[in-house]
């Protein structure tokens, strides 16, 4: 029965994994996987997420199923993060499989109420974005992110999208340092362009990973919070996996901004309906390690203060690449973009090359993770990508 499948393609992020797993240099490098990780390399375990961990496995009393919509006490703690006065009437919420199962969850109810809807997508994003809408057969229309000519985000470019996009379409945005540039829209722009697409009758899904990381929190949550709110239909997705460290857990949720409690209720049964046809039951342990990190006040403090130090740490090694590179153009951005992303000004041949030669691993994009550099690495990273930017252009 499989004799006529096709062969994918390979997913571009996971290639670089593996090319990285394959090869048995000492000194290897892995910038591509957008996780985090430490001086030693490792992607840790958070010091509240241990303790919550620890607590749960001493106290926790029971494996049954947790209600389709997900482990209260996860939902209450996720909202109450987002609106430490009281979630809004209108706003509902789901426990999702990650922020790629919010995603999932929030299109395909997309679908099943406007089946021949466009999803508009700035590029660079990440591949998901299009590979869930092309599981759910929903058409897809790109355009640029960055202006060509200054590199920068491109305020007019989204105004111009909105323009051609027609009422009930939906516009993927990005969350505080979550475009794979690195380079974020200020949020006076990202405000106006909210309330573009809601003029226009255009929806717009936010998804934010990263909150935490580039920025302070608290900032990061009151922009997302004034997005959530300042349109009816407006769609925020929140993943555990980067602010928590809970990568492998898949843990995420589905905010979704409705006109009334009876819209409300309907979106969150047809939520239910769609969850319960993919996945069944969602999972419990990564809710409980968020609720119980939250609702704690000694657990929640210790994971603001590792936040902190995280993004400290992202902070000091785009300083010390600057400091080594000097006054190199291929680095010029990489003191003013934000988070552990940075879009490097290299082409696929010296993205080729750095990793044939000094086993240095990265997307074709060249967008690289400066989470997985250590202090010590950094020298020699310039000075590989120095060498290999003369190489090919000689």
């Amino acid at each position: 029965m499989f004799e006529n499948l096709e062969q994918p393609p390979i997913d571009a992020l996971h290639g670089v994994m593996q090319a990285f797993a394959s090869d048995t240099r000492d000194g290897k490098l892995d910038l591509g996987v957008g996780v985090y990780r430490d001086e030693n390399g490792v992607s840790p375990i958070m010091r509240s997420v241990r303790a919550a961990e620890e607590r749960l496995a001493a106290e926790s009393q029971t494996k049954a199923y947790l209600p389709l919509r997900g482990f209260p006490p996860f939902l209450d703690a996720m909202a109450g993060l987002l609106f430490p006065s009281g979630l809004p009437q209108d706003i509902t919420a789901i426990q999702s499989v990650g922020g790629t199962g919010a995603i999932s969850l929030a299109l395909e109810l997309a679908r099943k109420i406007k089946p021949d809807l466009t999803v508009h997508i700035a590029t660079p994003t990440w591949p998901n974005h299009f590979g869930i809408c092309k599981r759910l057969g929903i058409q897809t229309c790109a355009f640029d992110y960055l202006d060509r000519q200054s590199g920068e985000p491109s305020f007019e470019n989204f105004l111009a999208q909105i323009a051609a996009a027609v009422p009930g379409d939906f516009l993927i945005l990005h969350g505080p340092c979550h475009n794979p540039t690195g380079r974020d829209f200020d949020p006076a722009s990202v405000v106006k362009i909210v309330a573009g697409a809601e003029r226009k009758g255009v929806k717009c899904l936010i998804d934010a990973a990263y909150y935490g990381l580039g920025n302070p929190l608290d900032p990061d949550l009151v922009w997302l919070r004034e997005l959530l709110t300042m349109a009816p239909d407006t769609h925020l997705v929140m993943s555990g996996s980067k602010a928590f460290g809970l990568y492998r857990d898949r843990i995420g949720v589905l905010f979704i901004n409705t006109a009334n409690n009876k819209s409300r209720d309907l979106v969150l049964a047809n939520l239910e309906v769609i969850a319960r046809a993919n996945y069944s039951m969602p999972a419990a342990h990564g809710a409980q390690i968020i609720a119980s990190i939250l609702l704690d006040e000694d657990l929640r403090a210790d994971w603001e203060r590792e936040l902190d130090e995280m993004q400290a740490r992202i902070l000091s090694i785009r300083s010390a690449i600057a400091n080594a590179a000097g006054d190199c153009e291929i680095f010029a951005r990489i003191v003013h973009d934000k988070g552990i992303f940075s879009l490097l000004p290299l082409s696929e041949e010296q993205v080729n090359l750095l990793a044939q030669r000094d086993a240095i691993y990265m997307p074709r994009s060249a967008r690289i993770n400066l989470a997985g550099l250590s202090h010590a690495q950094i020298a020699p990273f310039v000075n590989s990508v120095l060498s290999a930017a003369q190489v090919s252009s000689s």
